[in-house]
């Protein structure tokens, strides 16, 4: 009988232990969780400060040396300093779209907001972004906000060769061809993946190089959406 009660004692004990452990494990997830959460959410008022509001002053006033560029040029993109393309007007884009195989002008200042993602094939964060941003791109109702995209870089020697990998992907959204790197010298890449966003006008609005979670993606898709 005391033997039984002490097993049974037991027993209560080491389930309040489990339990206990349980909640400690699941108060930690939360934890980390918590802070994730608030590192993203750090990093996007970083990334999209300048759909907050434009820059106020000149292109050149922030040390880069626009001076130099032909019309709707912006830039090389130094993510070391203060980017000089916010506040300018990007240029009509013009090239092949593949999927269509017609050649595109599309003019920044034609009234649609959009997201510029350019990247290279031989590129692993694009080869790990696109696929991402392809499956949400359908998903969205945006008002007045399209994303293009610009293959650029192109390099037959490299891995992964371009035209059987965008027949895999068939990518919802435009793909310009840039074989000559005449996009990206437009656009002032200076890594990849690249993304560019321009308000209604033209007007240069967010650059930043690297691959964004589709969490960032989002949210600066749906600050466009509903800016004025």
């Amino acid at each position: 009988m005391v033997i039984a009660v002490v097993v049974g004692i037991v027993a209560v004990v080491a389930l309040q232990l489990f339990v206990l452990v349980g909640l400690n494990d699941t108060n930690r997830r939360l934890d980390q969780l918590s802070d994730d959460v608030a590192a993203l959410d750090a990093s996007m008022s970083e990334r999209i400060a300048g759909l907050e509001a434009r820059a106020s002053a000149a292109p050149d006033a922030a040390g880069s040396p626009t001076s130099a560029l032909p019309s709707g040029y912006l830039p090389l993109y130094d993510p070391q300093a203060p980017d000089g393309a916010l506040g300018m007007q990007l240029g009509p884009i013009s090239g092949r779209e593949y999927y269509s195989g017609t050649e595109l002008t599309i003019d920044p200042a034609d009234g649609t907001r959009r997201m510029w993602l350019v990247w290279a094939h031989w590129c692993p964060y694009c080869q790990q972004e696109l696929p991402e941003v392809s499956a949400w791109y359908p998903t969205q109702d945006l008002d007045n906000v399209e994303l293009v995209s610009i293959t650029t870089s192109i390099d037959p020697s490299r891995g992964n060769p371009l035209e059987p990998y965008l027949d895999e992907l068939a990518l919802p959204f435009p793909v310009l061809i840039d074989p000559d790197l005449a996009m990206a010298r437009q656009v002032g890449v200076s890594a990849f993946p690249f993304w560019v966003v321009t308000d209604g006008d033209g007007t240069v609005l967010l650059r930043t190089a690297g691959l964004l979670p589709i969490e960032q993606v989002q949210a600066i898709a749906d600050r466009l959406a509903q800016m004025p």
